[in-house]
């Protein structure tokens, strides 16, 4: 049982390696942001609230026209837990015809960690696992910001092996974006 567990997250930490770095060598097609692709693109950082499970700060960076990193902070009210999550995300932007707006779906990749502290104020339970979000974005031309919505299925890793779900609902500000 542990050789399976050690066996799945160096297969999941390979693949998040591995992926970002193809990513990046995608051309500009120009999806995403505008400009994504380029070292000087203007709005490839984005900034926000999450709502749902968990609710917190979100944030979200483009590696690429169609691929990007994001990663949230939040409390999950239902388990009461810290929750820090991050993950590579792949954006699919020709499903939609939406111009000149964009509303790509997407699918990614990551990991979690949550807290929970106990009566004293020291950390008493820490849980890991692997998540897998299923979401779609809507980029505005005209607003600089980002809508998105995302379920999320999940497996807990520690410290024991079970099926998790979380979802959300959110908006980011894109920081230098072209109005």
């Amino acid at each position: 049982m542990l050789w399976r567990r050690i066996v799945f997250i160096a297969s999941v930490l390979l693949l998040m390696t591995t992926l970002p770095g193809l990513a990046a060598q995608a051309p500009d097609d120009g999806n995403g942001p505008a400009g994504a692709g380029s070292a000087d693109a203007p709005d490839r950082f984005s900034a926000g609230v999450l709502l749902g499970r968990p609710s917190g700060i979100s944030l979200k960076y483009w590696l690429a026209p169609a691929a990007a990193v994001d990663a949230a902070v939040g409390w999950d009210f239902r388990d009461e837990r810290l929750h820090i999550h991050a993950h590579y995300l792949q954006h699919f932007f020709d499903l939609f015809a939406t111009y000149p707006d964009r509303l790509p779906l997407y699918v990614g990749i990551g990991a979690d960690l949550r807290f929970r502290a106990s009566d004293n104020g020291e950390s008493d339970e820490l849980r890991s696992g692997l998540r897998v979000p299923l979401g779609v974005s809507f980029l505005s031309a005209d607003v600089p910001v980002d809508v998105f919505a995302e379920l999320v299925p999940g497996m807990r890793v520690y410290p024991e092996t079970r099926f998790d779900f979380w979802w959300g609902i959110g908006a980011r500000y894109r920081f230098g974006a072209r109005r």
